[in-house]
């Protein structure tokens, strides 16, 4: 065996994956997530980091050229996965493993095109969706950004730079306005979610929220489940939100308890042992003074992600108390009041830090499965 072939066995033994869900296949996204989990596969944080890219769900027209431009900045040796169903999760990623390891179609894969340097001298990938350029910003743990048409006049650059434009402020200065896009695809973020803000220096001014290939997409939320079900699937939609979170803040271990119990919530596991391992995350979560300084001052008023969190805790300790009642009236998968959606999203970010804006998002999370077919989101200005 030559030094090739050895080098791709060892790279295949445990591949770096990044996962890109369409909207409406919650259910793909879970049962990838899981099985990676399983084989303990770690994420990929950025398409250079990358080994196997799987696509969980069917993207729809609007998404598809994202991920196939997203491709194209995955370095070999790589393999992709395309995962339409539930059923077909473990041969789908045994196949993307065999290719891996694969030398003769390592070699007749076609070199991705490297991306042209930024600036400031790092990497810098970008993608086309229809006539749009989507960019790919390093954020904490790093992720892609998307880009649309330009908007309100402004003006890029060679190489896809956004160029500022100038306009009032709120307090009526006339400042350098920088257009930034976020999603669709992020580590940890709402499937198929597009974020358009305007920056005045580092304060976004303006936000505009929509969801990629909605409008193609089967109406209701995985999270609806039969009254039987429905402390369960509460339960883990709260564990999900709450992964996210802790996964955004960098606090990897309790965001994989969170996965883990989450799964096993929707496998059908006891719910007795699980109910008390989730009330013991909740007081982990509660307890550290790391994330509380860390959090705090991170958004304000109901955007604060503090403020997110702590109700999200208190939702997920309720949702884990009904466990033991399942055919119970529990308020559902959402946050009792009614769940955030895309508009109120983009409102919450407006006057934030974009350092904030990941966390916010996070916090927040959408469910984007849940939003009407002709939804298109609004911008909001501060």
């Amino acid at each position: 065996m030559d030094l090739t072939a050895r080098l791709l066995r060892f790279a295949a033994a445990r591949p770096h994956v990044l996962v890109v869900a369409a909207a409406g296949h919650t259910a793909e996204r879970l049962a990838v997530e899981a099985e990676l989990a399983r084989r303990g596969w770690p994420a990929a944080m950025s398409p250079a980091d990358t080994d196997v890219l799987v696509v969980a769900g069917i993207p729809g027209p609007e998404l598809a050229p994202v991920i196939e431009a997203l491709w194209q900045q995955v370095p070999a040796p790589r393999a992709r996965a395309d995962v339409p169903g539930t059923t077909v999760v473990g041969a789908v990623l045994d196949q993307a493993v065999a290719l891996l390891a694969d030398p003769v179609r390592q070699r007749r894969d076609p070199t991705p095109q490297r991306p042209s340097p930024a600036p400031d001298g790092r990497p810098r990938q970008h993608a086309e969706h229809q006539h749009a350029e989507h960019q790919h910003s390093e954020h904490q743990h790093g992720g892609h950004d998307h880009g649309g048409h330009d908007h309100g006049g402004g003006m890029g650059m060679p190489g896809g730079l956004p160029m500022a434009d100038v306009g009032p402020d709120r307090d009526g200065l006339t400042l350098d306005r920088l257009r930034v896009p976020l999603g669709p695809v992020l580590p940890d973020w709402p499937a198929g979610l597009v974020v358009e803000v305007v920056l005045q220096g580092d304060v976004v001014q303006e936000a505009t929220a929509r969801i990629l290939d909605r409008a193609g997409q089967a109406q209701g939320s995985f999270w609806d489940a039969p009254d039987a079900d429905r402390a369960r699937r509460a339960a883990a939609r709260h564990l999900d939100g709450l992964a996210r979170l802790l996964g955004t803040a960098g606090w990897a271990d309790p965001a994989a308890t969170a996965r883990h119990l989450r799964d096993e919530l929707l496998s059908g596991a006891p719910v007795g042992p699980l109910r008390l391992r989730t009330e013991a995350l909740v007081a982990t979560v509660r307890r550290s003074r790391t994330l509380r300084r860390m959090l705090r001052g991170v958004g304000r008023g109901v955007a604060g992600v503090d403020t997110l969190l702590a109700a999200r805790l208190s939702a997920l300790e309720s949702a884990a108390t009904d466990l033991d009642r399942p055919t119970s009236p529990v308020g559902g998968a959402g946050w009792g009041a009614g769940e955030p959606g895309i508009d109120e999203l983009a409102e919450l970010l407006v006057g934030a830090e974009l350092a904030a804006a990941r966390l916010i998002v996070a916090a927040v999370d959408p469910d984007t499965d849940r939003l009407p077919t002709d939804h298109t989101g609004h911008v909001h200005r501060g």
